[in-house]
Formats: C-alpha cells, structure tokens, sequence
C-alpha cells in the first residue's frame, strides 16, 4: 500500500525534530567550548579531536554495521536505542574531569547516534517520490542549523545557572524522554508488513560490504560524489573554532557570541537547506546531472565568501552578512547529498550507502578537518602570529576548492552514464 503524503509528512517532521536532538547534543561541546577548554586544560588540538577524530572514527564504523542494520531491522526500534544510548551519555559527558573520560562519552556517543540517519532516510526514501526526495533530505537537515544554532543559544541561556555541566545533563535527560515516546509511537510499515507475512530479512552486512565495494570501485559517478562532498565538508571543519574566534580574535564575549551565531545560523542554516533542497529538485528537472552541478555551483560561490568573512572587519553590517551568507550556502549540501548517494545505488541497499555517505564525509571530512584547524592553530599560536585561529581556518577551508571540479566531473559522467549505460 502507497503511504498517504501526509503520513509521510508526519513522518519527516518527527525524523527532524531527532535530528534536531542529534545535532544540538553533538554541537553542545563547541557551543561550551570557552568554558571547557579552560576547566579541562586542553589544548586547541585536543578539542579538535574531541569534536572530531574521537566521535567520528566511533561514529563512522559504527554507521557502517547500523546501514546494514536498518536495510533489514525495525528502523523505529533501531533509532530509539541509539537515541537512549546517546543521550544517557551526553548526561555524562557533563561529569568528565580530563581529556580521557570526555573522550570515552565522546566515543560512545557516536555509536548511540550512528543509529539515526541511515534508518530515517532510508525511511523518507520510501515514503517520498523520487522527485520530491531532495526536499524531504533538505527538509530533514533544516535539522542541522536548527541542532547547531540551537544548541549555541542553548548554552547561552542555561550556561550563567546551570553552567556547562548542566547544560549536557539536561540535553541527555530530554533525549531519554524522546526515546521513550520513538519506542511506543513511531511505526515502520513495510517491515512490520514483513513481520506480518513471516518473511525473513534478506541480506547480511558481508553483502552490505560487497554492493558498497562494488559502488566504489566500478560506478564513477557515486565515487567522484563522494570526493566532492568530502573536500567540502572537510572545509566546513574548520568552523569547530567559530566560538573561540568571535571571542579571542573578533572581541566578542561568550555569551553574545554564543547567541549571534546561534541565531546567524539558525536563521541562515534554514534557508540554505531549504534553498538546497528545493533548487536541487527544480536543477534536476530541469538539466542533465542537474543536482550535482546546482551543488557545484553554490560551492564555487561559497569558497570566496567563506573567506571574505574570516577577513571582514568584526562588529560591521558586512561582517554579519557574510556569517549569514555562509551559514546558508554551509547548509545547501545535506539534503541534496544523501539523496544523491542512495539515488545512485539500488534500493535494497541506500541506508548502506547513507553509513557510507557518512564514514566518508565525517571520518575523513568533519574529522580530519577538525583535527587539522586545531593543529594549525596550535601552530600558527607557539610561530607568533597575531590571528592564529583566523589562519588556521582559511588554510582548511580552502580545502574546499577541490570539490568544485570534482563535482563537475561526476556530472559529466552522469550524463555520459545516462547515455551509454557504462558507469566507469
């Protein structure tokens, strides 16, 4: 039976309001960075690898046997775990004394949270047409600067009462609530319709691993999406120092920083995903390999303003501009990349391809990218310079140039593919 659209409405609205939970809880860290790098004693390199390296390495291996999981499991079920496991820990993150103990509840986060995505998108692309599924991944990343932003102002608002301890026990005792109410409300039609019948799931992650192997190694235009995609996000990386900039380079005190990025990128955040969604859509139908050239084309807009805004004069109307413009063009890429990785593989295995997305993505991108802002700012800091984080930022994120051709690239072999059927 065809879902009705507003049971799938129903659906992408409850999936983003978890991934809302998902991403507050896993930006919270950065949203409180100017209290805990001092309290722990960390280095700017250490709280890279917190918000990078340490979650993602877990987070990203872990996905892989979660995609296999959710391509045969009840997804709803799948989900509430992970929440419940995710959020108990980001309780006791709030209990860290080190270096060590944070990283451990960083480490085990990532696999509560791994469960998430590639169960709910492998759901939306069920419920969606094909036509409306960049909207429905755009719309389930509005999550990202609702999460990121929302988290910044949450931080500002519990952090002079509750402080930054606090402020993670109330996040994890808020996840468990919701994990409760995913357990006894959230269904999955068709593998309660297999439950029904008897029939058994079908595949196991050894032939998970085999279809991902063979994507990569034999269709072209799925690898060369992942590259692109990767250099872009691995540049976006370098924003895990945004609170620390605004305040030991731009002037800005915690709590004010805390609350204008929290609201730049909630408000810019938003547009970009919605822009993303729907202009990947209205590209696609429109032009040939339609929505990785609208992605190749934001990011050649992107690159020049990322910089101009780590260079614009703090405090100035351009300076608020290009942080807003910079959120949203951040926020294009979501939607229309999850939908390009599970279009390009059979459907039996797209949440697969959704972990692949995000080992990729964050193990290489977000993680190497965190690691690298931090240890270059360290750098740049014990050389002398006057800005080392302004410098530290610029150098990652011109990593990000190299998505530019590359998506091109896959487009022309997309439409090469779309003509001859041959997918090297």
């Amino acid at each position: 039976m065809t879902p009705s659209p507003r049971s799938a409405t129903g659906l992408l609205i409850a999936l983003t309001l978890l991934n809302v939970l998902n991403w507050a809880d896993r930006y919270l860290i950065i949203s409180f960075s100017t209290a805990i790098i001092p309290e722990l004693g960390l280095s700017n390199l250490q709280f890279g690898l917190l918000t990078g390296l340490v979650f993602t390495t877990v987070y990203t291996v872990i996905g892989l046997v979660m995609g296999s999981l959710a391509d045969r499991v009840h997804r709803p079920r799948l989900i509430a775990v992970g929440l419940a496991l995710w959020s108990a820990l980001t309780a006791a993150t709030g209990l860290a004394r080190s270096f060590g103990q944070m990283a451990a509840a960083r480490m085990l986060i990532g696999v509560g949270e791994a469960c998430l995505a590639p169960a709910a998108l492998s759901m939306l692309s069920e419920r969606f047409v094909p036509a409306r599924r960049a909207f429905a991944g755009g719309f389930y990343y509005l999550a990202l600067p609702v999460g990121i932003g929302g988290s910044f102002m949450f931080a500002a608002a519990v952090g002079p009462t509750l402080g930054w301890r606090g402020g993670f026990l109330l996040l994890g005792a808020i996840g468990l609530a919701s994990a409760l109410l995913v357990w006894l409300f959230m269904r999955d039609p068709s593998r309660e319709q297999q439950a029904a019948v008897g029939a058994k799931a079908r595949g196991s992650f050894a032939e998970s691993y085999q279809a991902m192997r063979h994507q990569l190694f034999n269709n072209s235009v799925f690898t060369l999406t992942m590259l692109g995609l990767t250099a872009m996000v691995f540049a976006q990386g370098a924003n895990v120092l945004d609170l620390l900039w605004w305040v030991k380079e731009r002037g800005y005190s915690a709590v004010q920083a805390q609350k204008e990025i929290g609201a730049i990128f909630l408000f810019g955040g938003v547009l970009g995903a919605v822009l993303g969604g729907i202009g990947c859509d209205w590209a696609e139908q429109r032009f040939a390999a339609g929505r990785l050239k609208f992605l190749a084309w934001a990011f050649l807009l992107t690159v020049p303003l990322a910089a101009a805004y780590r260079l614009a004069e703090a405090h100035s109307l351009w300076f608020y501009l290009l942080a807003f413009f910079s959120s949203m063009f951040a926020m294009l890429l979501y939607g229309p990349a999850v939908t390009l990785v599970q279009e390009q593989v059979p459907a039996a295995h797209r949440a697969s391809a959704v972990a692949l997305f995000f080992l990729v993505a964050a193990l290489i991108g977000a993680g190497g990218g965190n690691a690298a802002v931090g240890a270059l700012a360290d750098h740049f800091a014990a050389a002398g310079h006057e800005q080392p984080i302004t410098w530290a930022i610029l150098l990652t994120q011109s990593v990000g140039v190299l998505s530019i051709p590359i998506l091109f690239l896959a487009a022309r072999r997309q439409q090469r593919q779309a003509i001859t059927g041959d997918q090297k």
